[in-house]
C-alpha cells in the first residue's frame, strides 16, 4: 500500500480560530458498535448498531473482487455491452460516481446509464437508444420494495421482451441482475425471473453508507474498475481511522469533527469545490451528508456545484471543503489564492488531496467515517432517515386517491404562456408568477440556503438553464444554493429539507408533459407522467406540512426555454428585502 497517502488532508482556518476538540471516544465507539455516542434510547441503539457494517467492507468486499471480476468477463463474453442502472439513491449515486470519476470505460469493459427517475421523457429518450441484445439492467434496491426501481424494472423487461421478440424468461433473464438484501421480494423476483445474477448486500448497512459493498461495486466492475485496487486503498483509510491517539491522526475523525463543529458555531453550509474530474462526487457526498445529519431541526447543509466565486459573494455560514486530484487542470476555487482570500474572510478551509482517481476509495470511506463523527458532534443519529418516508407516502395517497377517482395529480394542462405559479400548498393558482417569485425571494434571511428542486429531465439544455439561473439567485440573494433533480434528491436531500432547521427556501419547477410523452408502466393503472407528477404534488405537501417557504412554477412544454424566461423575469423584480453578505 506504498502508494496510499491517508493523510492528504489540510485545513487553514482564519487568525486566532482554534481547532476543534477531536473526540477520541466517538471513534472508539464506531469500532466497538457502541451506540451510545449518538443515542441513550436502547430501541434506537439496537437500530444503530444493525446499521455499522459498512465499517467492514473494504475488508471483507476484497474477497468478493475475484467474483465480480468474472462478471464482467462473463457479460463481454455474453456480448453486453451496455449497462443500465434502475435505482434511487444509495443505490444508484455511487455507481454514478464510479462511471464518471473513472470516465470513458477501457477496451471491453461495459458503458453505464444510470436511470434514477420517473420522468418519462427520460425513460422514453434513454429507451430509445437501447440496443436490448446487448443491454444489461441492473435493478438495484436495498429495501427490494422501492417504487421506482420496481416501475422501471416492469417497463424494461417488457420493453426487452419485445425488442427480442421472445417470453422466454431465461432468455430475457440474462439481460438482468439484481442487487438487494436478503429476503426481499426483489430476490424473490429475480430468482423467478431467471436473472443472471443475484448480489444479496449485507443487511447491517444502510443505503447511503453502501458505496464499497455490491451496490456500488458491482456496476464499478462492470465499468472497468480494478475493485481489489480500489478496495486497498479504502483499507488504508479504515485502518488510519482506527487511530484513538494521537487523535490528530485519524483522518476520519479530523474531518467530522471540523465539519459537524463548524455547524454547531453557524457554518452550517459545508461547500464542496472540485474540479471537473472529481465533480460527480459531489451528488454522493450531498445524500450521505444532508440525509445523515438533517433531521431534528438541525443539520450540515452540503452545498455541491455551485461555481466558485469570490469571497463577497458568501455569507458567514460557510465553511469550505476541497477536492484537489493531481495532475488535473486547476479549476475555480482550487487554487491557493482563492483559498487564502476565504480563510481572511473567515471561512476554514478544508483541503483534501487525491493522488490518483483509485483514492476515492478511501475517500468514500473517509466521508462516511467523519459523517458518523459529525452526527455525534450534534448529537443527532446519522444512520436513520425519518421524513424520507413522508414524501413516499404522500405520493402513494395522491396516486391511490387518483386510482379512486379523484383528480389526476396536479399537472399544469399545456398553455401558452411558459411560466405559471402555484403556492406551496395545493389550491388556486397564484395572481402571477413574478407575485408569487418576488414573495418567495422577500422570504429569503441571512443563513438561509435556496434550494431549486427540478422536476425535469437532466439534459445539458435544461442543466445550463437551471445552473444560470442558480447562479443569478446566489448573486442576488447572496445566500448558498442548492440544485436537486426529482424524484432522485427525495431518496437525498429531501431529509434534510423536511428535517433539518427551517432555513431552507424552495422553488420547485416542474414542466408541462405533452401526452404524447408519456410513457405507461405494465401491471400499473397509472403512468409513469402520473407518478412523476404525484412525486412532486407529494413533496411539495410534505413541505408545506413542515411549514417551508416554498413556492412551485411550471416553466412549459419546453423547459429550456421557460428556465431563460424565468431568468429574465427573476432581473426585472425590484430587490426587496433579501439577505445581502448575511
Amino acid at each position: 500500500m506504498s502508494d496510499v497517502n491517508v493523510d492528504a488532508m489540510s485545513v487553514e482556518r482564519p487568525a486566532g480560530a482554534a481547532a476543534p476538540a477531536l473526540p477520541a471516544s466517538v471513534a472508539a465507539a464506531l469500532w466497538r458498535k457502541d451506540a451510545a455516542a449518538w443515542t441513550s434510547d436502547p430501541g434506537v441503539a439496537a437500530k444503530i448498531q444493525n446499521r455499522l457494517g459498512w465499517l467492514a467492507l473494504p475488508e471483507s468486499m476484497a474477497a468478493a473482487a475475484p467474483k465480480l471480476q468474472h462478471l464482467a468477463a462473463d457479460c463481454r463474453k455474453a456480448g453486453l455491452r451496455r449497462a443500465v442502472l434502475l435505482g434511487m439513491g444509495g443505490s444508484s449515486l455511487a455507481p454514478e460516481v464510479f462511471s464518471k470519476v473513472f470516465g470513458p470505460p477501457p477496451a471491453g469493459a461495459m458503458e453505464l446509464a444510470v436511470l434514477d427517475t420517473t420522468d418519462p421523457v427520460a425513460i422514453g429518450r434513454l429507451a430509445a437508444k437501447l440496443d436490448f441484445s446487448q443491454t444489461l439492467f441492473i435493478v438495484s434496491s436495498k429495501s427490494g420494495g422501492t417504487i421506482e426501481p420496481n416501475c422501471l424494472f416492469a417497463y424494461f423487461w417488457d420493453r426487452c421482451a419485445a425488442a427480442l421478440k421472445t417470453q422466454d424468461a431465461k432468455a430475457l433473464g440474462a439481460h438482468f441482475l439484481a442487487v438487494t438484501d436478503p429476503g426481499t421480494a426483489l430476490e424473490k423476483l429475480a430468482h423467478e425471473h431467471a436473472f443472471r445474477a443475484v448480489f444479496l448486500n449485507p443487511g447491517d448497512i444502510g443505503g447511503r453508507y453502501s458505496a464499497l459493498s455490491y451496490f456500488g461495486l458491482v456496476p464499478a466492475a462492470l465499468v472497468g474498475v480494478d475493485v481489489a485496487r480500489l478496495l486497498q486503498r479504502a483499507q488504508a483509510m479504515a485502518q488510519a481511522c482506527r487511530v484513538e491517539f494521537p487523535t490528530a491522526q485519524n483522518p476520519g475523525l479530523q474531518l467530522g469533527a471540523e465539519i459537524g463543529a463548524g455547524a454547531k458555531s453557524g457554518r452550517d453550509k459545508l461547500t464542496l469545490v472540485a474540479g471537473t474530474e472529481l465533480e460527480p462526487l459531489g451528488a454522493w457526498l450531498e445524500q450521505l451528508i444532508a440525509e445523515s445529519t438533517g433531521k431534528q431541526s438541525k443539520g450540515i447543509v452540503p452545498v455541491a456545484g455551485e461555481t466558485a466565486a469570490g469571497a463577497e459573494v458568501y455569507g458567514k455560514d460557510r465553511i469550505f471543503a476541497r477536492l484537489e486530484l493531481a495532475g488535473a487542470a486547476t479549476a475555480p476555487g482550487l487554487d491557493a489564492a482563492w483559498a487564502r482570500a476565504q480563510v481572511a474572510a473567515g471561512a476554514p478551509v478544508v483541503t483534501l488531496h487525491l493522488t490518483d482517481r483509485y483514492d476515492l476509495g478511501q475517500e468514500l470511506f473517509r466521508w462516511e467515517f467523519a459523517t458518523a463523527v459529525a452526527g455525534a458532534v450534534l448529537g443527532i443519529n446519522p444512520f436513520d432517515e425519518p421524513n424520507v418516508q413522508e414524501s413516499k407516502d404522500n405520493t402513494n395517497r395522491v396516486l391511490q386517491q387518483w386510482a379512486d377517482g379523484g383528480a389526476r395529480p396536479a399537472v399544469p394542462a399545456a398553455r401558452d404562456a411558459a411560466l405559471a405559479a402555484y403556492p406551496a400548498a395545493p389550491g388556486e393558482k397564484l395572481a402571477s408568477v413574478q407575485a408569487g417569485l418576488a414573495a418567495l425571494l422577500a422570504a429569503v434571511r441571512p443563513g438561509d440556503y435556496f434550494a431549486i428542486m427540478a422536476y425535469m429531465e437532466r439534459e445539458p439544455a435544461i442543466e445550463q438553464g437551471l445552473e444560470a439561473l442558480r447562479q443569478a439567485l446566489r448573486a442576488r440573494l447572496r445566500v448558498a444554493t442548492t440544485l436537486g433533480f426529482g424524484p432522485r434528491f427525495l431518496h437525498s436531500t429531501g431529509q434534510l429539507h423536511k428535517g433539518g432547521a427551517n432555513t431552507g427556501v424552495f422553488l420547485q419547477l416542474t414542466r408541462t408533459l405533452p401526452a404524447s410523452q408519456d410513457v405507461a408502466i405494465p401491471g400499473r393503472q397509472f403512468t409513469f407522467g402520473t407518478l412523476f407528477a404525484a412525486q412532486a404534488a407529494g413533496d411539495l405537501e410534505a413541505l408545506a406540512a413542515h411549514h417551508r417557504r416554498a413556492l412551485r412554477l411550471d416553466v412549459g412544454a419546453d423547459p429550456a426555454a421557460g428556465l431563460e424566461q424565468l431568468r429574465t423575469l427573476l432581473t426585472r423584480i425590484p430587490a426587496g428585502a433579501e439577505a445581502h453578505g448575511a
